[in-house]
């Protein structure tokens, strides 16, 4: 049995639901024969700070974001990746020693910007080891720099704007791969007739349907949202998902709409609530974009990270599959205006959607990591 260990950070849900898609697609594809580990590297670092990197990162993106902003400053300059990684190399040797001796992997895979350079290294220089290192990017488009290790064995990326940043930041073209944005391979699957998937829901089967999300912490103005579709589309109905966001929830469900509305917290039916409805509003995330692609609904990108998702909301709008708009009465004017009878770009956003999704991108990922696990020259394994 081969051993494959794949490196995140809890920081931003995004990361985890990578690395467990690559994991369930492993599963899939090719059973026993491969085993996978994650593991959440700053949770294993006897440092308090690093555990709580997630409530960081949730402060940054938040209150902090002037801070995030500074940050993505440097953005384009190369130099960057290596001054972090002298300045984390201390910090993360031991914990990532100990994990490499502890799980003996025969390929390591890491699904976050922070742990590539330092691991990396760590396998060549201190332990000496060839065993493969292969980076999957999980930002759509606007990957910083510090994602692309010009040391790394191989790195897959999800679009050919992700592919044309790691070259200018040092990747060799042939070692650098667009596969598409790792998703649970249940996801397509799961997917089914909108009309008796509201069914199944105990939503309205024939009221439009508007769902609306903030990522995996209910992240945006979703309340407010909210109250204007009430307003200006009374003809809709609402799906909310509050995810990790208690207080939105129980304000969401303290109020009594005028609408139809079906209120959830963190939850698995991302895909059914996508197969029932006809738009979705929500955070530029990666993750739920590409979902929204497979499941061929229209987006409204409400919100995004500085940064790190502006190329996201580009990418959306260059394929013209959705729009960026921030105000809450724009967004309830324009889900309005598109459910209409007769608008026709509805129609022409589902079909753009449907033509740059990648369903099957995990399990394509995976075949191309298998391929390094089966290479013929010989890997000196760890101690």
């Amino acid at each position: 049995m081969k051993k494959v260990l794949i490196l995140f950070i809890d920081a931003g849900g995004g990361h985890l639901a990578s690395a467990k898609a690559l994991a369930k697609a492993f599963a899939y594809k090719y059973g026993d024969e491969v085993a996978v580990q994650i593991v959440d590297v700053f949770k294993e670092v006897p440092f308090r700070p690093a555990q709580q990197i997630d409530e960081t990162y949730r402060w940054l993106t938040g209150d902090g974001v002037w801070m995030w902003k500074a940050f993505w400053k440097t953005d384009g300059k190369e130099w960057v990746p290596n001054v972090l990684s002298k300045l984390l190399k201390p910090l993360l040797t031991p914990t990532l020693i100990q994990i490499f001796q502890s799980e003996k992997p025969d390929l390591v895979v890491s699904v976050h910007g922070l742990l590539n350079h330092v691991p990396s290294r760590i396998l060549r220089e201190d332990l000496h080891s060839n065993i493969p290192f292969i980076t999957v990017v999980t930002d759509l488009v606007t990957a910083h720099p510090f994602w692309f290790c010009s040391e790394v064995d191989y790195c897959i990326v999800p679009t050919e704007s992700a592919r044309d940043r790691g070259i200018r930041y040092g990747m060799d073209a042939n070692r650098i791969q667009v596969l598409g944005q790792p998703v649970d391979i249940d996801f397509a699957k799961s997917l089914g007739n909108k009309q008796e998937m509201r069914k199944k829901l105990g939503v309205e089967v024939t009221r439009p349907c508007i769902l609306i999300m903030g990522g995996g912490d209910g992240m945006g103005r979703l309340y407010e949202i909210a109250l204007a579709i009430e307003s200006a589309a009374p003809e809709t109905q609402m799906i909310i998902v509050a995810g990790r966001n208690p207080h939105l929830k129980a304000r969401l469900e303290d109020r009594d709409w005028a609408v139809p509305t079906k209120i959830y917290g963190f939850t698995d039916l991302v895909p059914s609530l996508m197969s029932a409805s006809d738009i979705l509003i929500t955070k530029g995330g990666p993750g739920s974009i590409a979902e929204a692609l497979i499941a061929g609904v229209p987006i409204i990108i409400s919100s995004y990270i500085p940064g790190q998702e502006i190329g996201n909301v580009e990418y959306v709008i260059e394929h013209d599959v959705g729009v960026y708009l921030s105000e809450p009465s724009e967004i309830a004017d324009t889900a309005h205006k598109w459910l209409a009878p007769g608008f026709d770009r509805y129609d022409l956003m589902v079909t753009n959607a449907r033509k740059i999704a990648r369903p099957n991108a995990s399990l394509e990922i995976v075949e191309r990591l298998y391929q390094f696990l089966s290479r013929k020259e010989i890997v000196k394994p760890l101690d």
